[in-house]
């Protein structure tokens, strides 16, 4: 399991970061559906969750720049498609970004180098993709995380990630 530390009064609750890819695009795909926060209906990541497999799916395409900094590294900056989502990512935690497109930047690139560390990922498993394609200025992706379900005491299903990361 990879341990992270949610930020303080932040938007994501989660405490593993295969966890907090599924709540954060959770939190996309919901925000896309509203027209409120999506009025250009922009449809920019998509998740599946599959019981038959026990596994869910996400794939995501986000708009982005890169930007080279003072030193010369360089940054993918999410561009900002939904309006008002209300995200935070809180204070202390382990996730900075300010807003939910860059944090699933953030969280895929994190579990990305957490899958090629072989002390981190014994088992050697690659669930998480991605690539940024300058030419159209798209961060793209996706990931199969699997899950297993259960009920709570009153019978409503619950959505187990696996946390397959040390």
């Amino acid at each position: 399991m990879t341990t992270i530390t949610p930020g303080n009064n932040g938007t994501l609750k989660s405490t593993t970061a295969e966890n907090a890819l599924v709540e954060l695009v959770t939190i996309l795909k919901n925000g896309e559906a509203n027209t409120t926060v999506n009025p250009n209906k922009r449809n920019y990541v998509t998740i599946d969750f599959n019981v038959n497999t026990g596994s869910v799916a996400i794939s995501f395409s986000i708009p982005s720049v890169p930007i080279i900094t003072g030193t010369g590294s360089i940054e993918i900056t999410a561009s900002e498609y939904l309006t008002n989502l209300g995200f935070n990512s809180g204070t202390a935690g382990t996730f900075k970004s300010s807003s939910a497109a860059q944090s699933l930047i953030e969280i895929a690139s994190y579990l990305q180098n957490k899958e090629s560390d072989t002390i981190a990922n014994s088992e050697g498993n690659n669930y998480t993709n991605f690539n940024y394609d300058g030419d159209n200025a798209v961060f793209s992706g996706s990931a199969t995380i699997p899950f297993t379900v259960s009920l709570d005491s009153s019978g409503k299903p619950i959505i187990n990630v696996t946390e397959y990361l040390l």
